[in-house]
């Protein structure tokens, strides 16, 4: 079986036009990208198997234009929001990866009926000591994405923008590596949640994944083995099953059917 095509549609929101790729059918999905950009991973492929996932573009990436009012991370929750009230009929489950993941904590933070479940994979936006981080060196930051460089995905789009990705992503997060606002409001989010992280991630650490076990009361946390940030790519079918199996059966998810 073939994966679903995905199509490309510019939705027009009340700030400004947010493009989305969507493919599959049914339950609906929102999968938040990282600061790389937008991308169809293996992982989102097989999810779209058995639902509709869409792929939001932040503003500022992969050739789109900025948009004034859309300037912060909890900002773009809010566009991201908007978007889901009008094509997820006003609710879904949320993927947010590394970047991503920091934009889904700010959605279910502030519009907590949109969100159905929650998957986080090694958020950005919550390391307290200030450790790991993405460096400007590329072959370390190779090494800190990826357990096995060899998997880094070829790289098809212009420098120009992997460059505009890169400025976008320090216009929103303005290099903060720890998020007080929206840490002290982790304890609001009453949405299950999955947290995964790689043992080997060399840019988010650990204490990001225990700091939101101890403040999510319905939360799981998950160290993925053999994965380190770029945990999609890194292992992409445990990945998948995990998240599928997760998103279809809730909190039996930790129990194998025999």
């Amino acid at each position: 079986m073939t994966a679903p095509t995905f199509s490309q549609q510019d939705h027009q929101l009340p700030h400004g036009v947010l493009r989305v790729r969507s493919g599959g059918d049914g339950r609906p999905v929102v999968h938040l990208h990282s600061a790389a950009g937008p991308r169809i991973t293996p992982v989102i492929a097989q999810l779209s198997r058995a639902h509709r996932v869409h792929c939001p573009i932040a503003p500022g990436f992969d050739g789109q234009p900025a948009l004034a009012d859309v300037a912060t991370i909890d900002a773009v929750a809010d566009f991201v929001a908007a978007f889901i009230r009008t094509a997820c009929e006003g609710r879904c489950d949320v993927i947010g990866e590394s970047f991503g993941g920091w934009i889904a904590l700010w959605l279910a933070v502030k519009h907590p009926d949109l969100i159905g479940q929650l998957v986080l994979e090694a958020p950005a936006g919550l390391r307290a000591t200030g450790e790991g981080g993405l460096p400007d060196d590329a072959a370390e930051r190779l090494k800190r994405l990826y357990a096995q460089p060899g998997n880094a995905p070829p790289e098809t789009r212009p420098e120009a923008v992997l460059m505009a990705n890169r400025r976008a992503t320090l216009g929103y997060t303005k290099g903060v590596a720890f998020d007080a606002a929206l840490a002290d409001r982790l304890t609001a989010i009453r949405a299950r949640t999955l947290i995964l992280m790689g043992t080997q991630d060399g840019i988010i650490p650990a204490s990001t994944g225990h700091l939101l076990k101890s403040r999510i009361a319905l939360s799981h946390l998950i160290y993925m083995h053999g994965a380190a940030h770029a945990i999609e790519i890194d292992q992409p079918q445990r990945t998948a099953a995990l998240i599928g199996d997760f998103l279809d059966r809730g909190e039996s998810f930790l129990v194998r059917e025999r």
